[in-house]
């Protein structure tokens, strides 16, 4: 594969969310890892990055989700089944599935942070590869809410914390319901969403026990290229989000950044 030059792909199937998302099916046959992402371009218009939020069992497509904002989602979002667009990928490093399988893991999401995450999710209860499985998912109100259904199916299996700023059974923060999960301090934890989140993510998780090498972080801010070649995404002067990432382990991300929780 040239990764310089995208693929024509078929849109099959799309639906709207609240608030100006949308998800789109698209076809196409590739293999990746969840938590690595595409480059999805419009001819004439741009391009731009975004996780895959299906599952990798799930064959012959793969879904994003995207959220109107700029020019060229704003076009993606005119289209529908049947229309084409082109995709680069899949780039960038994933979460370590073979080292989580059989342990017990911790979700931390906040508003399009469950994307990533989802692709994790799905997959790990598709193949019951998780010793445990806890969700937590927090969004402003709940309309803001992603996939409804899914959370229903995921119950069944894992055990699913929503938290809600505005309304909704929690009210407050996502970090602030950690300590409803009663984590033994052995999980592996797997967080993504705003910036702002981390640290008092992070910080909640560490009071819990868990260490640094065992939080895995999805960073997708400042991607472009999605090869490493613009230089755009540069974490601490030291690493390429698109190609060390997005999902960097917290302790090596921590050192680049400089940062202290």
């Amino acid at each position: 594969m040239n990764h310089y030059l995208p693929e024509k792909a078929e849109i099959i199937d799309c639906k709207e969310f609240p608030y100006e998302k949308k998800l789109f099916r698209i076809k196409a046959n590739i293999d990746f890892i969840p938590g690595q992402f595409v480059e999805i371009s419009l001819a004439g218009i741009g391009e731009f990055p975004v996780s895959i939020c299906s599952a990798p069992h799930e064959k012959g497509y793969f879904e994003i989700c995207v959220k109107k904002l700029g020019k060229v989602t704003s076009q993606l979002f005119k289209l529908n089944e049947g229309d084409f667009i082109g995709y680069r990928g899949p780039f960038g490093n994933g979460f370590p599935i073979n080292e989580l399988k059989g342990k017990d893991v911790v979700i931390v999401a906040g508003g399009l942070g469950i994307l990533p995450l989802r692709s994790f999710i799905k997959e790990a209860l598709h193949n019951n590869f998780c010793n445990s499985l806890t969700i937590l998912y927090g969004v402003k109100e709940p309309l803001d809410m992603l996939f409804k259904e899914e959370l229903k199916e995921w119950r069944e299996k894992a055990k699913v914390i929503d938290v809600y700023e505005e309304g909704g059974k929690r009210k407050g923060y996502v970090s602030d319901f950690i300590d409803e999960a009663n984590l033994k301090g052995n999980e592996y934890a797997l967080v993504c969403g705003p910036p702002a989140m981390f640290k008092p993510v992070i910080n909640q998780l560490k009071k819990n026990g868990i260490e640094d090498e065992k939080i895995y972080l999805s960073i997708e801010r400042r991607m472009k290229c999605g090869i490493g070649k613009c230089g755009h995404c540069i974490v601490g002067g030291e690493y390429y989000t698109c190609i060390d990432g997005p999902v960097f382990n917290y302790k090596a991300y921590k050192k680049a950044e400089k940062i202290k929780l």
